[in-house]
């Protein structure tokens, strides 16, 4: 009988030593969460999303609208620094207002 009981307590040690083993795998293209105490999952790459987003419309806006990209560009910058991505953030910050200086000032002279 304690042979029995034994060898259920050490099935139940295994299976939840693997488990917790197993559960912190996490492919590197699955978006980073973090769980709270409340039980909400909460998704902490939206920062480089935002900064991403500004980047391409920065980009963007030196070939089409560039006060109106550009501006986009900004504001998703400033969101983007707002959520801890200051580096890529202000990347597209920079981006953006380069963009529409050149609109305003440079490409209506040309």
């Amino acid at each position: 009988m304690d042979d029995e009981k034994n060898e259920e307590i050490i099935k139940t040690e295994y299976d939840t030593e693997v488990g917790d083993e197993l559960s912190q795998i996490s492919p590197s293209w699955y978006a980073d969460t973090e769980r709270k105490r409340d039980g909400v999952i909460k998704n902490t790459n939206k920062g480089i999303w935002l900064a991403y987003a500004s980047i391409i419309l920065g980009i963007l806006a030196f070939f089409t609208a560039p006060v109106i990209f550009g501006a986009a560009a900004i504001i998703l910058g400033f969101l983007a620094r707002r959520s801890d991505e200051a580096k890529a953030g202000g990347i597209g910050i920079a981006i953006g207002l380069i963009a529409m200086l050149l609109g305003l000032i440079i490409y209506p002279l040309l």
